[in-house]
């Protein structure tokens, strides 16, 4: 756990990739409870376009690219969910975690593993700089540092769901 950020994770490895409804219903109760800081889920890239070869430019017709509805806003869901990074405040760890054992068993269709730990950077990073600038801690929500890339659009990696 930072003690900056506060906040420690809570790793959800299902034993197979998820369909987006499944990771519908899953964030929708994972965001039902008091504690959680931010979620993540991880995964193969789902694109929209062909990127390279002689497709180049053709559109991806995927059916598991879809726009699910998190907490009344929708996000487009572009990975095949494998992999789901639950922050959550240590004082409410102990609480929630026997929650979070009976949404899984309940959502996911498959088995899983939980680990609990330090998974995603919650410091500031040389990458942060680079995309931000100097100065920029309080510009920004707290959430989302350590998870930047430089030279991707934040809009097009991280939603903020209040």
């Amino acid at each position: 756990m930072s003690e900056e950020t506060g906040f420690v994770d809570i790793k959800i490895f299902p034993q197979r990739l998820l369909k987006p409804e499944t990771v519908e219903k899953l964030l929708n109760r994972i965001y039902e409870l008091d504690g959680i800081v931010r979620v993540l889920v991880h995964g193969p890239s789902i694109p929209d376009r062909v990127y390279y070869g002689p497709a180049r430019g053709t559109e991806v017709r995927h059916s598991d690219r879809k726009t699910i509805t998190v907490r009344g806003e929708e996000v487009e869901l572009r990975v095949k969910v494998g992999e789901i990074i639950v922050g959550i405040l240590p004082e409410a760890l102990a609480e929630r975690m026997e929650t979070i054992e009976e949404i899984l068993e309940d959502v996911l269709p498959c088995s899983y593993r939980v680990f609990v730990g330090a998974f995603t950077k919650k410091d500031i990073t040389i990458s942060d700089y680079l995309k931000y600038g100097l100065k920029f801690e309080d510009k920004i929500d707290p959430r989302v540092i350590g998870m930047v890339d430089p030279s991707s659009r934040l809009k097009d990696t991280v939603v903020n769901i209040k």
